[in-house]
């Protein structure tokens, strides 16, 4: 599905094609929010048809695009060329962050929301990794969570023992999923960890959207609270 799909007020979410990193398949999704100010602001943007575009851009002029994680860093270049008036921020650049091109960053997100969103948006930046710094946002509107690749969920597929194997021993299997085994691994301070996802669970939501997975209705903070309860036990994963 790459339409554009209203989920909450003023948020949306499109669907993208499947991408491989390390020759795994991931399903891809962008989230695309009107903002107070009739703005838009678009998070890990994916390839959409035309008539996509123009639901998006009948939405208000676009200002903002977003990778809110450094393997998302490459999807910023190709929305830059469609909408170059737009500012572009990044979650903290690390060496597993993907680029493409030498794109010139407004700002780097961390714990606080800049002026431009704060309005719409509160964040926190996810400490304790120095590869994979995320950026998960919260929509108070629509009482919604914005993840991308810290907590993801994967589907058995039959024919495809190999990938199978690999989403079971890597902790992401559906249908609860979680954090990646190799994620995990390249977080060496547990306490700034568990600090930043105590401020994600002091948010109200009730919605989880997840940029490698379903959009969870169904017991969202208890999802999120199983997936990183692996912060709070013994051994490195």
């Amino acid at each position: 599905m790459t339409r554009l799909q209203e989920i909450g007020p003023g948020l949306h979410v499109v669907d993208g094609p499947v991408v491989r990193d390390m020759g795994m398949p991931f399903e891809t999704r962008m989230t695309v929010l009107q903002l107070r100010d009739g703005s838009v602001w678009i998070a890990s943007p994916v390839p959409v048809p035309y008539a996509t575009l123009a639901q998006i851009a009948d939405l208000g002029p676009v200002r903002y695009l977003v990778s809110p994680t450094p393997r998302h860093f490459w999807r910023l270049a190709h929305y830059h060329r469609l909408f170059p008036e737009a500012e572009l921020w990044s979650s903290p650049t690390t060496p597993a962050t993907l680029k493409q091109g030498d794109l010139r960053l407004a700002g780097i997100l961390g714990d606080t929301p800049p002026a431009p969103w704060a309005a719409d948006l509160d964040q926190v930046l996810v400490h304790g990794s120095r590869l994979v710094p995320e950026v998960v946002f919260f929509h108070a509107r629509s009482r919604t969570l914005l993840v991308e690749d810290l907590l993801q969920v994967h589907e058995r597929r039959p024919g495809h023992p190999l990938f199978n194997a690999l989403i079971s021993w890597g902790g992401v299997r559906g249908p609860s999923g979680g954090v990646a085994r190799d994620i995990r691994l390249t977080f060496r301070d547990r306490e700034a960890a568990r600090r930043s996802v105590r401020r994600m669970l002091e948010w109200d939501f009730e919605q989880l959207v997840l940029a490698h997975g379903p959009i969870v209705t169904q017991q969202p903070r208890r999802m999120v609270e199983e997936a990183f309860a692996w912060l709070d036990e013994k051994g490195t994963a």
